[in-house]
């Protein structure tokens, strides 16, 4: 059986880059998010804000496919085998998997801190973005070792890297698909379970996890369930349906395509309940089309979902210093549009490289050692219950 499935992983690397360029319009072109025009730097940036041009900068969309996959991947090994020993092997591993690689981030964050490399707070004045400055947090080590081993997975910290507030989310959503699996992943009936989370959960982000777990569920549990959707039409209507419902804005919907999309109801979440359903039915498309499949495993994708982890751990970081130093250094000179390109040309193949070796050193090297780590606690488990099951078989013959 396939360790990974390679096209799901070009998908969660072109939603990184996406995160990436979403933060460089929070901190360059931040009417798009705020919606208000006295602080509008560019022409399109109103149109852009209302319209499926989001998509280009929609940053929460592609947190949501990232949530929509996790529910996907966690939970096809066991679809596909019926295996307990593929859920406790994830959790055991699964914290480990995501701190090693989040707490490193922050350490570099940090850095930036005791050093004061952090130029955010030397532009705002003339990029108009109110977003919080990154660099405001503790210089205590103590404090800054307490968020990222502690707060940053148990009660949505996110203090020293923005980007973090996301892996409480990826902790307990793991974990809630393990659970699911492990209470009623055999149960025949299980569709009942689905439908109780997905009323409990509808305006959560925790709702991704589980319509990922259900696809996959669709997708491997005896026999392909979405097989009946394979029709020529199919893909680009569920395609078109999940960037629309993905596209949902940030800024006020009133006179606008997603108008329609709202009722009247108290403290409901739109903006979270249509980005994870477009991320459903993005999904939804890419595991009925041959030709998206094919699209997300090329090269490029492929490379992409390698470092995507990498890539938005660093990237916010490298914007609010790097990037933000190298505006601060042509803005005197050059108008505030050309300073905005040269600053994305100069900054973007630096978070490239940064990312790149951050996952060759750290975040590959840390896959590897939870896989052997792994192996050695539950491959004897495999041998002895294999043994098992032939002596039975022995016996009975």
């Amino acid at each position: 059986m396939a360790s990974k499935i390679t096209y799901l992983d070009g998908l969660r690397g072109l939603a990184a880059c996406v995160v990436v360029v979403s933060h460089f319009f929070q901190v360059f072109a931040p009417s798009v998010f705020e919606g208000k025009q006295e602080i509008a730097h560019f022409a399109f940036e109103g149109v852009a804000a209302r319209t499926p041009l989001n998509l280009l900068f929609n940053g929460n969309f592609s947190v949501c496919v990232f949530f929509v996959l996790s529910g996907f991947v966690l939970s096809w090994r066991y679809f596909h085998t019926k295996d307990k020993l593929h859920i406790y092997s994830s959790a055991l591993r699964r914290y480990f998997r995501l701190a090693i690689p989040a707490v490193l981030s922050v350490l570099l964050a940090y850095v930036v801190i005791v050093l004061d490399l952090g130029y955010f707070d030397k532009i705002r004045q003339t990029t108009l973005s109110s977003m919080h400055d990154p660099y405001l947090a503790s210089s205590n080590f103590l404090v800054m070792l307490q968020e990222a081993l502690f707060h940053t997975f148990f009660t949505y910290g996110s203090a020293y890297n923005p980007v973090l507030w996301t892996m409480t989310y990826e902790l307990l959503g793991s974990f809630l698909i393990f659970g699911f699996l492990l209470t009623v992943g055999r149960f025949k009936f299980r569709i009942a379970a689905y439908a109780i989370l997905v009323v409990l959960l509808a305006d959560s982000y925790y709702l991704g996890f589980v319509l990922g777990m259900a696809l996959s569920d669709l997708k491997f549990s005896s026999r392909d369930r979405l097989a009946i959707l394979q029709r020529p039409w199919i893909t680009p209507l569920l395609l078109g349906v999940g960037l629309y419902l993905g596209s949902y804005p940030y800024v006020s919907i009133e006179n606008t395509i997603y108008s329609v999309l709202v009722w009247k109801t108290p403290s409901f979440s739109f903006f979270v309940f249509y980005h994870t359903l477009g991320a459903f039915f993005i999904l939804l498309a890419l595991l009925n089309s041959s030709s998206l499949q094919s699209l997300f495993s090329r090269k490029l994708f492929s490379y992409l979902g390698k470092v995507s982890f990498s890539f938005y751990l660093l990237h916010f970081t490298i914007i609010c210093s790097l990037g933000s130093y190298i505006f601060y250094q042509l803005h005197p000179h050059f108008s505030y549009g050309m300073s905005v390109v040269l600053t994305l040309i100069l900054t973007t193949p630096f978070i490239f490289a940064l990312a790149h070796l951050f996952y060759r050193f750290v975040d590959a090297k840390t896959l590897s050692v939870l896989g052997h780590w792994s192996k050695r606690i539950f491959d004897p488990l495999v041998r002895q219950r294999a043994g098992g099951m032939q002596a039975e078989k022995t016996k009975s013959m």
